[in-house]
This record gives C-alpha cells, structure tokens and sequence, in this order.
C-alpha cells in the first residue's frame, strides 16, 4: 500500500486511458441504448479502467472534483446527450442509476484501509502506517501535503459531531480497535460515506 498516496500523474494516465475508449460505438448500437445498460456497459468499459487500484489514491479535492466532471461527460457521451440539451449533475446519476466517482473512490479506500488494518501488525503495509503517523504533540510546519493520511482524516473531519482523526499514532490505534468489530466499522464507513455525499450536494 502506498502510504504516502499516489503522484497526480497516475490517476491523469488512468483518466486518458479511460478517454480512448470509443463509448459511442461500443454502448450505442443505433438509437439511445437503455440508461441502466449504458452503466452497466460503462462500469465494463470505462470505469474499470478509470478507478483500477483507485484505493491508494491520495486526490486533492479539485482532483476528485475533476474526475467526477470527466466522469458525467462520459456518460452523458454515452447517453447521447449533447449541447444544447442540459441535464442536472443529480438528474444524470440519477437516470444511469451511478453516483459520482468521488463517492465510489472514497468507499475503496475505506474499504482497504479496513482490510490492512485487521491484517498482522508486521505487514509491510501496517508498518508503513505506524512509522507514518506523527506522534501525539509533533507539528508540521507549512501546508502538509496530500497523502493517504490526509485524505483518510479529510474524509473523517466530514462527520458531524465525532472526535474521530487520523492524526497520531493513538488515534491510528483507536481505527484500528474500530476495524477489528466488523458492524461497528461498516457503520463508520457509512458515516463517512453518508457524509461525503451530503458535502457534495451542498455544491
């Protein structure tokens, strides 16, 4: 797991590599194909490509907004929707039966957040979180930068009313003691989840 998240260059490669996918000759097939068959056809053609190894991506929130923007032009590529016919964000999801790509990216990094943290302590991957982690009363100076610790504590700080960060090695721990009760840490993920699209809807 990279803990120190991806370079941006990664995720633009994969966004151009979705982009060469022909949607209109490989979904259409003469006339509107079915909404529901164009997301079926789009999380195979596209969206695989687009989001593969997607849970160690450490985005800034312009790259999220950015891919999500990507990600309705694709569909509404699909769904032959062009100018000047317009569609709102929620009614574009809505018809394709999809959310955005921000949401389906944070719940694959949860995901294998969960999954590294219930594995042995001695694993490259839990090593590598507990000698990154700073510890309680150490302060970086300046901007930090965008790492999988910094998303994974953006995603938390969304959360109304909890004390929860990812922050030190105490508050890693305590994710930890979380992720080894299976109900309790799919009701964080839904938190998370809940109050990431709330975030969205409010733009």
């Amino acid at each position: 797991m990279a803990w120190s998240g991806i370079e941006p260059t990664t995720a633009e490669s994969q966004v151009r590599r979705a982009n060469h996918t022909d949607l209109s000759n490989s979904i259409s097939t003469g006339g509107v194909a079915a909404p529901h068959d164009v997301a079926r056809r789009h999380f195979a053609l596209v969206k695989s490509v687009l989001t593969y190894n997607c849970g160690i991506w450490a985005l800034t929130q312009s790259q999220e907004e950015r891919l999500n923007a990507f990600h309705r032009k694709q569909l509404k590529k699909a769904l032959n929707i062009k100018y000047p016919v317009k569609i709102t964000n929620s009614s574009l999801y809505n018809k394709c039966n999809k959310r955005p790509l921000s949401i389906f990216i944070l719940e694959s990094r949860w995901r294998l957040f969960g999954h590294i943290l219930i594995r042995d302590s001695q694993i490259p991957a839990n090593q590598a979180m507990s000698g990154y982690v700073v510890t309680e009363g150490s302060k970086f100076i300046g901007r930090p930068l965008t790492t999988l610790p910094v998303v994974l504590n953006r995603d938390l700080s969304r959360i109304i009313n909890s004390n929860l960060q990812l922050k030190s090695s105490h508050d890693l721990e305590h994710l930890r003691s979380i992720a080894q009760q299976r109900d309790e840490w799919t009701k964080l993920t839904a938190r998370i989840r809940e109050a990431a699209e709330a975030s969205q809807s409010e733009h």
